[in-house]
């Protein structure tokens, strides 16, 4: 089971390298590892996910792209971007993503008033259950550079 998670951690930090690479201007690129230990409280969930984010600063797009695997035996009901919080912190919905699944390829419109919480990594991701309501699995979004 571990080493599961280790390939997935070494290949979400391989993309997140070459995701890494710089993004046109007026945008900026972002990463989130999701896993049971980072919800609030943690779960005992073995899911586990990565997601690819991007920024445009000035339409306040936000695009992503999210995979994960594991869940439990009841499919996502909902999965949002939350903030503004610090990791092992608990905030309320910004914006919800769909399509309910995995993987999600979509772009949402981000509140202004957010802007400085994405970029100082202050919002996180959620994927809620129905045997985790609260969420299943959870990863701050952090700015790759």
């Amino acid at each position: 089971m571990q080493l599961r998670y280790v390939r997935a951690f070494l290949a979400a930090v391989l993309l997140g390298g070459l995701y890494a690479a710089p993004a046109p201007a007026g945008t900026r690129n972002f990463i989130a590892v999701l896993n049971g230990g980072q919800e609030t409280p943690p779960t005992t969930s073995n899911a586990f996910g990565v997601a690819f984010l991007t920024f445009n600063d000035k339409t306040l797009a936000l695009c992503y792209s999210i995979t994960y695997t594991g869940i439990t035996r009841t499919a996502e009901t909902a999965a949002h971007v939350h903030g503004p919080a610090a990791p092992g912190a608990s905030a309320a919905i910004l914006v919800a993503l769909s399509p309910s699944g995995s993987p999600k390829n979509l772009c949402v419109t981000l509140p202004k008033a957010n802007k400085k919480d994405l970029k100082r990594g202050m919002t996180y991701l959620n994927v809620h259950t129905m045997d985790n309501p609260s969420g299943e699995i959870r990863g701050q979004i952090i700015p790759t550079k």
